[in-house]
């Protein structure tokens, strides 16, 4: 008989399976949150925050760096004009030392302290604009180094001249030929660097437009959208926490536009008027000293003038194109009157009576060669300080709106997403 054998029973243990991980846990709430109706009721709501959210981050970034390409250009332009007038002083200078120079020796007191006060301006300016950048600093500190090789020059040329030493003309034919060729140059050179820097910061400043465009396609797009989402959603046509949103941001984005334009005009108009007068006076004044020097040059060196009269001509005439007639009328004619007289003086030197034209040329009675320059000197030096005053300050005025704008422009777009993430949520409160 054979027997069955019978396994014995084998027990088994229910092992729990391992509890769900925290990240897998919160996915699952994630995609349960986001699912059915009440889940993309979310997904607008978190889109539409974003959308306002970074509209309200570009629009504080376009009014910034508009805020900033003004500053740039006012920084830029105050240094443009200080360095014209150091040219504008240094030329003063030059004119005064060559003009005294005809009194051999007998030089007036008062042409004596003009030289010495715009000399003295100048080296002050000039240390002062050489710290605005490196490339300044480099630049200028080579024009400085000349220029007091350039003081020397005439205190030998002044020394030599009270004593009747006929060397002294060459040392101020060196002074003035330093001035020239090592002084003037560098500082036009600046001077040129920053009106570039000037049209780039311009240019900066109308880009930021398009930057605030695309805040307000973001934002207010993104807001519209998310109602029409939600109007499809839950069937009603208009949900009153999200179109004030879309309001209040559509109101501080068009206030935004308004400041942001209003402040590139004025400062175009800076640009096109004050500014832009500044530069054409100062360079006439450079121009018009350098011809004053140059008149003075001839007669020091006697028996070099001639019919042509190329130097004083050159740079009379730049003197004079840089005018804007219709606006300096009198400085214009001041001008006019100015070179007549002087070629009175040159003639009068080319048919060889020198010790009449050098008398002209020192004279400062009523009338004179000197008194009609310095007229024209004393009125375009007031209409200077007028048109700088009025860029710097116009400047100034343009971006003083922008920085606080831009702020407003943050809190309100705060609070409109606020609004919107309110306005879904009473949606939200209609599925519990």
């Amino acid at each position: 008989m054979s027997q069955t054998v019978v396994p014995a029973p084998v027990f088994t243990r229910n092992v729990p399976a391992p509890p769900p991980s925290r990240l897998a846990e919160a996915s699952q709430a994630i995609r349960a949150s986001l699912s059915g109706s009440p889940g993309r009721l979310r997904l607008i709501s978190l889109g539409a925050v974003a959308c306002v959210v970074l509209s309200a981050l570009l629009g504080g970034w376009a009014l910034q760096m508009r805020a900033s390409a003004l500053d740039r250009a006012a920084a830029s332009s105050a240094h443009l004009l200080l360095l014209q007038d150091v040219q504008t002083k240094l030329a003063q200078a030059d004119a005064a030392a060559t003009n005294s120079y005809l009194g051999f020796g007998l030089e007036p007191q008062e042409q004596r302290l003009t030289y010495l006060a715009a000399l003295s301006d100048a080296s002050i300016e000039l240390a002062e604009a050489a710290r605005h950048s490196g490339a300044d600093a480099q630049a200028l500190g080579q024009a400085n180094a000349a220029l007091n090789r350039y003081s020397a020059y005439v205190a030998s040329a002044r020394a030599n001249n009270r004593e009747g030493n006929p060397v002294g003309a060459n040392y101020l034919e060196s002074a003035s030929n330093l001035m020239r060729d090592k002084i003037i140059p560098p500082l036009q050179e600046r001077a040129d660097a920053d009106t570039a820097d000037v049209k780039s910061a311009f240019s900066q400043g109308a880009n930021a437009r398009w930057l605030l465009l695309l805040a307000a396609v973001i934002g207010v797009g993104g807001l519209v959208y998310a109602q029409v989402l939600l109007t499809r959603h839950s069937h009603r046509y208009v949900n009153l926490p999200a179109a004030a949103s879309t309001l209040g941001l559509v109101v501080v984005l068009i206030g935004a536009a308004v400041v942001m334009s209003s402040a590139q005009s004025e400062a175009s108009d800076v640009r096109d008027g004050p500014l832009n007068h500044a530069i054409g006076l100062s360079t006439s004044r450079v121009a018009a000293f350098d011809a004053k020097a140059q008149e003075s040059l001839t007669l020091i060196n006697r028996g070099s003038a001639d019919e042509e009269d190329k130097a004083w001509n050159d740079a009379f005439d730049k003197a004079v194109d840089s005018l804007d007639e219709r606006i300096y009328f009198t400085a214009k004619t001041q001008l006019d009157e100015y070179g007549t007289a002087h070629q009175a003086i040159n003639q009068t030197d080319v048919d060889g009576d020198w010790d009449t034209a050098v008398k002209q040329a020192i004279s400062t009675a009523d009338g004179s060669v000197n008194d009609l320059f310095q007229s024209y000197s004393d009125t375009t030096q007031k209409d200077l300080e007028t048109q700088a005053t009025a860029a710097s300050d116009r400047l100034g005025d343009a971006n003083d709106r922008l920085l606080p704008v831009a702020l407003i422009l943050l809190v309100v777009g705060l609070l409109c997403a606020g609004g919107v993430w309110w306005g879904v949520s009473l949606r939200l409160d209609e599925y519990r």
